[in-house]
């Protein structure tokens, strides 16, 4: 782990002297910066095939990737709850480092601050991501009519395995968390998208939500076409949740031009984290701004999701 040092020193966490590091960096390349910002919890923060290091820089780095942007630099801050044993805080460091190699980004600085014992459940992490945009920034008001949505990859996994572990399901070694770091994804496919974004606290749901409300128009889904690994739609059912509403940690939502669909299906299941992309619906030109869901029995329902809800902890 690389930790800022010298003038910097004072200002690992997200302040001025950072992103004035980073910028200097980036700027000489071409583009605008781009930076994002996300703070994770994660309940339990340790799990089978990771922990709330790798989804803390995933999410950022997929939240920045998602604009259009290359991820380039993170910066972390890192609050660790006294008692936390050595050995589970060198796991979460190794997990940060290896999650950064995947996602091709340099770990630019580091702050942790310790609290007493019950106030943090254990640790939590806030990610700063810093990138570079050369291309077209991919803006919600780029969604037109006719455009196809598509998922990157199975919907739910990551709450499903979280909820199995918490439970006692046993179904954890049978439904790993999906968390990924997806610019390498979005890279693939190239300039056939016309807007993308994280599915994570809140599932696809609350994505097509805010796309409708913020584009003006209806989103059409149909439900059979979703995505969901059998122990998934299991664990998931036995906690009364729907995979629409379910935590993702390595899936996206994409707006695609329905002439580009076929090659941006195909680029994406060439790749390791797409292999399961699917086609689960379209936008249409009824400005309501809603979104409606094609039941497997051919009805049609609208489901509402309200501005602000809070979704439950499974991230």
């Amino acid at each position: 782990m690389t930790y800022a040092r010298g003038r910097h020193a004072a200002q690992v966490g997200f302040g001025p002297g950072v992103r004035a590091l980073v910028e200097e960096e980036l700027l000489p390349h071409g583009g605008g910066a781009v930076v994002r910002t996300g703070t994770y919890v994660v309940d339990p923060p340790f799990f089978g095939n990771g922990d709330i290091g790798r989804v803390a820089v995933c999410g950022a780095v997929n939240e920045l990737a998602a604009t259009g942007a290359d991820p380039r630099y993170i910066a972390l801050g890192i609050v660790v709850e006294a008692g936390l044993p050595l050995e589970l805080l060198r796991r979460l460091t190794a997990s940060v480092r290896t999650a950064a190699a995947e996602a091709g980004v340099a770990v630019a600085a580091v702050d942790t601050q310790v609290v007493r014992a019950g106030e943090a459940d254990r640790v939590f992490v806030t990610t700063t991501a810093f990138g570079v945009r050369e291309g077209p920034s991919r803006e919600v008001h780029a969604v037109q009519p006719g455009d196809r949505i598509v998922v990157t990859g199975p919907l739910g996994s990551h709450a499903a395995h979280l909820v199995s572990l918490r439970d006692g399901l046993g179904y954890d070694q049978h439904v790993p968390s999906d968390c990924a770091p997806l610019a390498g994804l979005l890279r693939t496919v190239g300039a056939g998208i016309r807007h993308a974004r994280t599915v994570a606290a809140g599932g696809l749901a609350e994505v097509l939500r805010r796309t409708a409300a913020d584009r003006g128009l209806t989103l059409r889904v149909d439900e059979s076409a979703l995505p969901v690994r059998h122990g998934a739609r299991v664990v998931l059912a036995a906690r009364g949740l729907a995979p629409l509403d379910a935590a993702c940690a390595g899936c996206l939502c994409l707006f695609v031009p329905p002439e580009r669909t076929g090659l941006v299906l195909a680029a994406l299941r060439a790749h390791p984290h797409g292999r399961r992309a699917a086609v689960v619906g379209e936008v249409t030109a009824d400005p309501m701004g809603q979104v409606e869901f094609l039941a497997p029995d051919g009805g049609l329902r609208t489901r509402t999701v309200p501005a602000g809800s809070v979704p439950e902890r499974l991230l």
